[in-house]
């Protein structure tokens, strides 16, 4: 037989044959395969919804430890007047708990975003292994983030130096020459501005 003959004899793959056999059927036929598919869906749904969860237990798991690596520093915020009382607070350093979080995560995960209320956006990079460069950019992000004040009405009153920068990344294990790369990065994605020395969020810092 010819592969010509051969082709026509496995049907268009238009999917055309796939209806006219449930043309061919009775409404009855219809529902039961239909009754079929649905419960398949179902299954695959919750078989989905399973290896999320586990996905997002062993996430956790991993920043659990990544937190406890990175630890938290406490400072008094605040004394009242007669000195009977003072207010703590303990504070986890952004930075800190990414670099441990690099080491922590799983192949595949990488830290992508600190959000303003604490949290952690973690993305899987659909390769096997993550390139280191990803892990410093999510690092020098989450410095600047820590680094820069902002005033009672939510503008920004202090950034840190370029230096400060290059320096906290280098004291948490980014190689120098990494560190300015990724930071010329950011800058060309419009994700921090660098002005007369001091490293600003710039319009993409937050998008995750």
């Amino acid at each position: 037989m010819s592969d010509e003959s051969a082709a026509d004899d496995e049907g268009p793959e238009d999917g055309s044959g796939e209806a006219d056999a449930v043309a061919d059927e009775s409404p009855h036929d219809r529902m039961e395969a239909y009754v079929e598919l649905a419960a398949e869906e179902r299954a695959s749904r919750r078989r989905k919804d399973a290896v999320l969860d586990a996905v997002g237990d062993d996430l956790a798991a991993a920043v659990a430890a990544a937190a406890e690596d990175a630890g938290v520093t406490v400072e008094v915020t605040g004394t009242s007047r007669d000195g009977t009382q003072q207010t703590l607070r303990a504070r986890l350093d952004r930075a800190a708990l990414v670099a441990a979080a690099a080491e922590r995560l799983p192949d595949g995960f990488v830290v992508q975003h600190v959000n303003d209320d604490g949290t952690l956006t973690v993305q899987w990079d659909e390769r096997a292994s993550v390139p280191d460069s990803r892990h410093h950019a999510a690092l020098l992000k989450a410095i600047v983030a820590e680094e820069t004040e902002f005033d009672e009405d939510g503008l920004i009153a202090g950034v840190p130096t370029r230096a400060a920068v290059l320096a906290r990344a280098i004291e948490l294990g980014v190689p120098e020459d990494a560190a300015e790369t990724g930071l010329a990065r950011l800058e060309r994605l419009d994700m921090v501005d660098i002005d007369d020395g001091r490293v600003y969020p710039d319009s993409n810092f937050s998008k995750r």
